[in-house]
């Protein structure tokens, strides 16, 4: 909607015409591995990232079925960077209280992938404020032991 408002000039607030410029400028993530090579962003992958946003909204079986099958690589042909895929499953694992063996896991393709072990501590770190104080306190020992630390031994 505010791209159809910004392309037709009916856009009367500014803050929403800087939000839209915003969305219009190329992404310079560092865990897009092409994005700096792109230069402008295609149209024609800002509308199939839309269609798929869209049809996951909806519970698109197609669309579930292929976002799962194919990880971390998006219709456009764009993909995070292995280490920084790693890390985000990692924070998502934290947010939703996994096992241990589940962190570990995820901990080991990420050291294998570049991952320090102050990343992945600052991963815990990110999530906090959006996880919560309980959240944090709980996993906090189970990331410990999947990194390879032991915190409850008596030293």
């Amino acid at each position: 909607m505010l791209r159809e408002a910004y392309t037709t000039g009916d856009v009367r607030d500014s803050h929403i015409r800087r939000d839209v410029c915003a969305w219009a400028r190329p992404s310079v993530s560092p865990g897009l591995g092409d994005a700096r090579r792109l230069g402008a962003v295609s149209l024609r992958a800002m509308d199939e990232v839309e269609r798929l946003l869209r049809r996951l909204a909806i519970n698109d079986e197609e669309s579930v079925r292929m976002v799962l099958s194919n990880g971390t690589q998006l219709p456009t042909g764009e993909v995070l960077r292995p280490k920084v895929d790693l890390l985000v499953r990692l924070g998502a694992l934290l947010a939703l209280g996994a096992s241990t063996n589940s962190l570990r896991t995820t901990v080991d393709r990420a050291l294998e992938a570049g991952a320090t072990e102050a990343e992945i501590v600052g991963v815990l770190i990110a999530v906090a404020p959006a996880v919560g104080l309980a959240r944090v306190v709980s996993s906090a020992p189970r990331l410990a032991l999947a990194i390879g630390y032991d915190i409850e031994a008596d030293e």
